[in-house]
């Protein structure tokens, strides 16, 4: 299975960001497949957090064939706008930061609207389990036997 030194060629993995580490999307031989294949991904989510790396052949290790010295070729910021996305970071969000004395407009038909349907509930709850509303007075309590009467 010992491949010599000279049979590693280099190697270009697109990887995309997972938690505090990074996970291998796409390993290719050729430089140019493993560009298109970066590409694709950020076409695909350009949300997300992608590099294009170049894995060459580690001389000096213990471990023949199994390390390798690795280099940055694109990495896809979203936040920056880099890598081809076309994104430039918070530009197409529609959100602004306000002046300092800026009035900002208040949603008052809103508000009205939760008012009044609040309001609306509260009666309606109350007249299905509010009091009966009689003008009649409550009955008088029932006589308990041996008690004195009124006087």
């Amino acid at each position: 299975m010992g491949a010599s030194k000279a049979d590693q060629p280099p190697r270009f993995v697109v990887q995309c960001a997972k938690g505090k580490g990074w996970k291998t999307l796409v390993v290719e031989e050729d430089q140019g497949l493993g560009e298109r294949a970066f590409r694709e991904v950020v076409k695909v989510n350009p949300k997300g957090y992608f590099r294009l790396i170049r894995l060459d052949y580690n001389p000096k290790s213990d471990y023949e064939g199994q390390e390798f010295n690795w280099k940055l070729l694109q990495l896809h910021d979203p936040k920056k706008g880099s890598g081809g996305s076309g994104r430039k970071g918070r530009g197409d969000s529609g959100w602004r930061r306000r002046k300092p004395g800026e009035k900002v407009p208040v949603p008052v038909r809103l508000y009205g609207l939760a008012v009044a349907l609040g309001a609306a509930l509260a009666v309606v709850l109350f007249l299905l389990y509010g009091p009966p509303l009689t003008s009649q007075p409550p009955p008088p309590p029932p006589a308990v036997p041996g008690a004195p009467g009124p006087r």
